[in-house]
This record gives structure tokens, sequence and C-alpha cells, in this order.
């Protein structure tokens, strides 16, 4: 065995144990912290509601319409604008609902970035990928820590998501160097660079334009989520892209529908998009290597 064939190996393995301790130790304390700051920034709106709503309460009316964004001119605001700027952040306030906090502790991440990013090692090393694998398991971690905030407020966080970015956005410019280096031809080098930011931008735009409808039920995170997995599947082939978000709404169809069928949920109860978006795009990466 020669050195060419043993450090890719011992790549893939060395970015697993540092993807399990990413996820176990800095990003699921960002994501405990995150969803701290949420439950006190609700809780702070709530307190400027019943404020504002008490009579005199007119410091607390000013901080309420602050919160909605509405100017108050000549002390007092209109009982207009301060009805609008009661109910929105009524509707702010209730937006934030934590479940099974629990999920971000330490010992519930590790375990699911061990699972992960087990399954991906096994996997990639099994096929013979195992530079592919190597510069997958961080986006796998961190896509698990963020698919784990969603599922416990509905909220994706910009900092985990935009450190999967920066990591594949590396790794997407580097490789092309890497091929140029190697004596491959410019244009095979360079077009999956391309390719991996068109299918970004395209995923992005398409998931953006189903936010503006507000029947989708999708939010902005679902649509940096979405040119994420376009940006690292796009790597290796439209296709996959497209397959990975397919499974994702599938896999939310799914659970929505065994949900109302067990009447655990309801048809206007909002899910979280995240999760399955993230397992679909982790899918499709699997079959591309494959």
């Amino acid at each position: 065995m020669n050195a060419a064939t043993v450090l890719p190996v011992v790549a893939a393995y060395v970015s697993a144990a540092v993807s399990v301790a990413l996820a176990a130790g800095p990003a699921s304390g960002f994501a405990r912290g995150y969803v701290d700051r949420l439950e006190h920034a609700g809780a702070d709106d709530a307190k400027d509601v019943a404020e504002a709503d008490a009579p005199g309460g007119g410091t607390s009316e000013q901080t309420a319409a602050d919160a909605a964004g509405f100017d108050v001119v000549g002390g007092e605001p209109t009982s207009g604008d301060k009805g609008r700027a009661t109910a929105d952040v009524r509707v702010r306030t209730h937006e934030v609902r934590v479940r099974a906090r629990g999920l971000l502790g330490r010992l519930p991440q590790g375990l699911l970035a061990v699972l992960l990013c087990g399954a991906t090692l096994v996997w990639g090393l099994s096929r013979g990928a195992e530079l592919d694998t190597a510069f997958a398991l961080p986006v796998v971690a961190l896509l698990g820590v963020a698919g784990s905030v969603d599922a416990v407020c509905h909220r994706l966080p910009d900092r985990l998501l935009g450190s999967a970015a920066l990591w594949l956005l590396a790794v997407t410019a580097l490789r092309p160097v890497a091929a140029l280096i190697a004596g491959i031809p410019a244009s095979a080098a360079l077009w999956p660079a391309g390719r991996a930011v068109l299918c970004a931008l395209g995923a992005g735009a398409a998931v953006f334009v189903m936010w503006l409808i507000p029947a989708s039920g999708m939010g902005l995170g679902d649509v940096k989520l979405c040119a994420l997995l376009g940006l690292w599947l796009g790597y290796a082939a439209v296709e996959y892209v497209v397959t990975g978000l397919i499974l994702g709404f599938v896999l939310a169809g799914l659970v929505a529908i065994g949900l109302m069928l067990t009447r655990r949920a309801g048809r206007k109860d909002m899910l979280a998009f995240g999760p399955y978006l993230a397992v679909g795009g982790w899918l499709a990466w699997l079959l591309a290597v494959a």
C-alpha cells in the first residue's frame, strides 16, 4: 500500500472524528444557546404585550410598537397602530415553541453524529470514495445539528448553515485547483464546481418562489438549506440535487400524513421541513457515491 492509497482513508477517518466532536461540542452548544435566546426574546415580547394592554402602559406601548416596526409620533400611537403592534408581537411570541429541548444536549447530538457520520464513513469507504466522504462528513454533522434545532423550535440557524456552506465553498474551490495540478483538462476540472454553484442558485431560487406562497409552509431557512444542498450535491450531478429535494418533500409528506392519521397533528399544524430536507440530501449523496 502506498501513500496515495492510505492518506485518503486516513483523511476520512480524521474528518469523521472531527465532525463528531464538532457536532457534540461547539455546534450543539451553539444550538442550545440559540434556542435559549429565542425563548428569552419571546418572553420579553410577551411581557411587553401584557404591559401594553394594561391601563397606563404608555412606555410599554412604545416598546410593543417598536417591536412591530411602528413609529410613534407625538408620544402616543394611534389605536389602530397600537392594535396592529400588539397583534404582531403576539404572533412573534407564539411562533417560538420549544419542544424536546433535550435533543440538543451534548450526548444526544454526539450519538446522532456518530450514527450519521459512521454510516456515511462506512458507505463512502465501501464505495472507494474516500475523499468525497472526508469532504461530506462535516456537512453531515452540521446538518444533523441544524435539523435538530428545526425539530425543536422550527428555526434553521444561519450560523450552522453558513458554516457548512463555507466549508463546501472552500472544498469546491480547491478541488478544481487540485485537478488542474494533476493534469486534468481545464473544462473537466472547472465544470463540476461551476455546476455546483449553479445548482445552489437554482435550488435556492425554486424554493424561494415556494416561500412567496403563504400556503406552502416554507421558511427562509428552508430556502437557504436547499441552496446548501444544491451546492453539496450539484458537484456530482444535477439529478442528485433534484433527487435530494424530492426525497425531502416526500419524507415530510409521509410524516405529515402519519401524524394526521394518528391525530398527533392537524391540517393547520406546521411541520419542520429542515430535518426531512437534510435527510433527503444525505440519501441523495449516498446514491451519488454509489
